[in-house]
């Protein structure tokens, strides 16, 4: 039995599939993209929320001022 030799692709099938590639990786890129900046918009609302969270209980706290920042500067 005779083996069937892989079909050679022309120049046009090539830029065809290279058009179709680059069209795939730039859509990839631009999901990758948003991605990342949704990840940064969630850190950044993370922050400050943990900021707000810290302020009430600050606020909240009988400690003074000196006594937080000595507290917070001792465990650093």
């Amino acid at each position: 039995m005779m083996m069937k030799m892989p079909r050679t692709k022309n120049i046009k099938t090539i830029e065809a599939e290279i058009s179709q590639t680059e069209e795939q990786l730039r859509r990839l890129k631009e999901r990758c993209d948003k991605a990342s900046q949704k990840l940064d918009a969630l850190y950044e609302l993370k922050k400050h929320r943990e900021q707000e969270e810290l302020l009430k209980a600050i606020d909240k706290s009988t400690r003074t001022k000196a006594e937080i920042l000595a507290f917070l500067e001792s465990h650093a």
